[in-house]
């Protein structure tokens, strides 16, 4: 019976080493989640790197917005810097720095003296622009002025898409998480290793039984 003793041990010893692997080879949700929080898709391979298609779908969607968030963001600082400079050299005033109302105003009255005329005569007194250099415009023609508001209008259609974009990369990548999160969560359930090892409570004349039972 003693030279059955030492299988015995290694038996448990098999087991154990078993579940040890199966346990860390368990995905863990909460890393699968941050991950796909950092980048879409990357907790999807976290949990099966072999079999991550969801994931590659999201890494794809915010490779999109993120490419969309430059092309938008370089295309609307350059209709800025056109805005800015084709309103310094035809109305003759800085535009950058300006408050909103002071940069619309110059595109809605061709000069500073109508601008101030208009609001005293509707007595919003609080509207008037001081009467000083930096702030005296003057148009000397109205498509000069339309073309100001012209870009004007487009920098500020495209540059309120900005947030937008970012708002979906967000969605994006929570949304990711989530489905990382609960792939994991799944793997985990069917990767649950559970063992039993018994003895026989027969011996028998050639030695005893040990049965030994693994579930995975």
């Amino acid at each position: 019976m003693r030279l059955y003793i030492p299988v015995f041990l290694l038996m448990i010893a098999f087991v154990a080493a078993s579940v040890d692997r199966s346990m860390a080879q368990q995905p863990d949700p909460k890393v699968a989640f941050l991950k796909s929080l950092a980048v879409p898709g990357w907790g999807h391979h976290h949990v099966d790197n072999n079999n991550w298609q969801r994931g590659q779908y999201h890494l794809g969607a915010d490779a999109v917005l993120i490419l969309s968030f430059a092309g938008f963001s370089i295309h609307s600082n350059n209709l800025q810097q056109n805005w800015f400079v084709y309103g310094r050299q035809q109305a003759g005033v800085p535009i950058a720095g300006r408050s909103r109302q002071f940069q619309l105003a110059v595109g809605d009255y061709n000069s500073l003296e109508a601008y101030n005329d208009y609001q005293a005569r509707s007595r919003n007194w609080d509207q008037l622009f001081e009467d000083v250099p930096e702030n005296r415009w003057q148009w000397t023609d109205s498509a000069d002025r339309q073309k100001y508001r012209d870009l004007r209008s487009r920098f500020e259609s495209i540059d309120q898409q900005l947030p937008a974009l970012l708002g979906l990369m967000v969605v994006n990548r929570v949304i990711s998480g989530i489905s990382a999160y609960n792939r994991a969560k799944k793997k985990q359930k069917s990767n649950t290793a559970s063992s039993s090892l018994f003895l026989s409570p027969y011996q028998y004349d050639d030695g005893l039984v040990a049965n030994l039972r693994i579930n995975f």
